[in-house]
């Protein structure tokens, strides 16, 4: 490849390519951003994304007690829901379940009905998912849940998580009032980590900026050799090349 000579060719249609390259670079920032009465936007947004967590438990703090129920004497019948023990606040329930029910909650988290209950507080724009947590090191099932919003901007994600937490907890109350649900026997939904620092979830995408700019950039490149083509510039013969050419003329006569 003769470098020398496409530079020299670039060079005689300068004008060309810094006409293409002041239009690459325009074409490449319009596809970037749009320019409006209202002044400069972006085209696409970035994503922004911020979890927060949930856990699912019962009144009467059953993660600070010893026994999952009220101790009994032997021979006498366990505490049930409707027991005196019950109506004092002290749970009676497995505490194993919370870690099978926070396995539904997830699901209810991104059901019909709770998006539902979204929409009261506005238009949703943006995506929640659910996902119940297990122990890394024992694959043990947690009562806990995990909140993941994203959004087109980090106020909107955290907005975003924290409605779909408030639904959640408005459907299963609802729902345990509607079926006469003892107080003491419901199931309680509680935040106990707040949507943290969003963080950028899917950025800005710079591929149709490049390939425009590119695109562009071989097209003005590829005018400038076809013009070279149309109109070759005649080179003047150096008297040193004029001498070689006459001594060999003669030798060859």
């Amino acid at each position: 490849m003769d470098f020398r000579l496409y530079a020299r060719v670039l060079w005689r249609f300068r004008v060309v390519v810094a006409a293409g390259l002041a239009l690459a670079i325009l074409l490449a920032f319009l596809s970037v951003v749009r320019v409006s009465s209202h002044g400069l936007s972006y085209r696409h947004s970035q994503l922004w994304s911020t979890t927060s967590r949930l856990l699912v438990t019962q009144r009467g703090f059953p993660e600070g007690r010893l026994y999952a129920q009220e101790p009994v004497a032997p021979g006498q019948p366990a505490p049930t829901a409707g027991s005196q023990a019950a109506k004092l606040g002290i749970p009676v329930a497995d505490p194993a379940r919370f870690n099978t029910l926070a396995i539904l909650y997830a699901e209810l988290a991104t059901s019909d009905p709770v998006h539902r209950l979204m929409l009261r507080d506005g238009p949703v724009n943006g995506e929640v998912s659910a996902m119940a947590l297990r122990d890394d090191a024992s694959g043990v099932l947690l009562p806990l849940i995990d909140l993941t919003a994203t959004a087109t901007s980090s106020r909107a994600a955290v907005e975003l998580a924290a409605r779909d937490a408030r639904a959640l907890d408005s459907y299963v109350a609802d729902q345990q009032k509607t079926n006469n649900v003892p107080v003491s026997d419901r199931v309680v939904i509680r935040t106990v980590v707040a949507p943290k620092r969003p963080h950028i979830f899917q950025p800005r995408s710079k591929t149709l900026a490049i390939v425009v700019f590119l695109a562009v950039m071989l097209a003005t490149v590829g005018l400038a050799f076809v013009l070279e083509n149309l109109r070759p510039r005649v080179r003047k013969v150096s008297t040193e090349t004029e001498t070689q050419l006459e001594t060999f003329t003669r030798r060859t006569a």
